[in-house]
């Protein structure tokens, strides 16, 4: 509210500075006054019709502004209201000079015909021209306030759909780490007490460090690391994991939990799939803010459906979409491999 009077203020001092100076140099041309007479009746004059007239009439046009939409049938309700001011206010300013102006502030200077027709038509096209100005400058303010207003409940939404994704996609996680648990579990393995510890470490990722809009890729990248180091101790020698990876800033800005979807899917549709070795191969760079990542994977094409697709990866396309202006994600089959691509500019945020 304070910033929005604050342009009134400053409007209204620019244009009355502008009214006084075209009139200072009306009246010196005009007529043989000093430089001081004329700025002062300038002055005077311009002053009392700016309070008097000026002020009050556009207030008042806005205020039929906000009654009376555009939209039909208000339209001709709002061009009557905003007319009839005009034309009461232009003989109000009429009166103001004919019956004040000339006995005071006028009255050494010899103006004839004042209020006649070229008067009134002078009078008339001076509120016109104030009453557009406002009008123009009003409207667009509303249209800018109602942009970024339409642009925060946009921002609102897109958070709202981004806070559903993630909280989709963490369960979803957890809900594929407590089937390793339980495998191993069945087994009466030693490892569990130790799956259940870094499962531990995990979940404290997926619940505080995934609030955050963007994270330092240190720590995405420490979480995969336990990620994978989880899924090892499952799948023993049964699974060979190459990862590969080369970063030129840990620090770099990044999206969480943007990578482990595709090394989830790998485990998911590959190794736990099949009963014969397999492997996941990881390859992760990033150079320049160029984020680069590749996982493969082995699977047996009798044990995978190819209309099924993980709700990780489908919520992390759409995360990347609400996120990120530039990425591409590539995914296809060469014989029994399976392979995930992204490429994303990780300074191009959305």
């Amino acid at each position: 509210m304070q910033k929005r009077w604050t342009k009134h203020v400053f409007f209204w001092l620019a244009y009355h500075s502008f009214e006084i100076y075209t009139d200072f140099l009306w009246m010196l041309n005009q007529y043989n006054l000093s430089v001081w007479e004329a700025f002062r009746i300038s002055f005077i004059a311009e002053t009392i019709i700016l309070l008097a007239v000026k002020l009050p009439m556009v207030y008042i046009m806005f205020h039929f502004l906000s009654k009376y939409t555009v939209e039909k049938p208000n339209r001709w309700k709002l061009v009557f209201s905003l007319s009839v001011v005009l034309i009461l206010f232009s003989i109000l300013a009429q009166l103001i000079i004919v019956y004040l102006f000339l006995p005071t502030i006028y009255k050494e200077i010899d103006i004839v015909e004042i209020f006649g027709y070229q008067g009134v038509i002078n009078s008339f096209m001076d509120k016109v021209f104030i009453a557009c100005l406002a009008i123009a400058l009003k409207q667009m303010s509303n249209s800018q306030r109602l942009r970024e207003r339409e642009g925060l409940l946009i921002k609102e939404k897109l958070n709202t759909e981004l806070t559903l994704l993630k909280s989709q996609i963490n369960p979803h996680f957890l809900f594929n780490t407590l089937n390793n648990i339980y495998s191993l579990a069945r087994k009466k393995s030693d490892k569990t007490p130790d799956v259940v510890l870094k499962l531990s470490k995990l979940l404290r990722f997926v619940m505080y460090e995934t609030k955050h809009q963007y994270i330092p890729i240190a720590k995405e990248l420490d979480f995969l690391k336990d990620y994978i180091e989880l899924h090892k101790i499952r799948y023993d020698d049964r699974l060979r994991i190459d990862f590969k990876y080369d970063l030129d800033d840990l620090d770099t800005p990044i999206m969480p939990h943007i990578l482990t979807p595709f090394v989830e899917n790998a485990f998911k549709h590959g190794a736990s799939q099949s009963i014969m070795l397999s492997f996941i191969s990881i390859e992760l760079k990033l150079a320049k803010n160029e984020l680069y990542f590749k996982v493969e994977n082995s699977f047996e094409r009798n044990n995978t459906n190819d209309e099924e697709e993980g709700i990780g990866l489908k919520n992390l396309i759409r995360q990347l979409e609400l996120m990120y202006q530039d990425f591409n994600i590539d995914t296809k089959k060469e014989g029994q491999k399976f392979i995930a691509e992204l490429s994303l500019h990780l300074n191009q945020k959305g």
